[in-house]
């Protein structure tokens, strides 16, 4: 039996986040279910975000100093 599937970007995107957050099977046979699932829809895009910065406060008054 075989099946196709489309979906939207967004959809795509959603079983692809989900399948990398998803805990991997426990039964040893069905540990390759998860490779040969991300083979068939990819990983999800890697997004690189600037750090946050951390905000500096003045407790000097409080007797804490830097």
């Amino acid at each position: 039996m075989n099946h196709t599937f489309t979906f939207t970007d967004d959809e795509l995107l959603c079983l692809q986040v989900c399948l990398q957050n998803a805990p991997t099977p426990y039964h040893i046979s069905k540990k390759k279910i998860v490779s040969l699932l991300e083979d068939k829809i990819g990983k999800p895009p890697k997004v690189i975000h600037e750090p946050l910065s951390l905000p500096k406060y003045d407790l000097t008054k409080y007797g804490i100093t830097d």
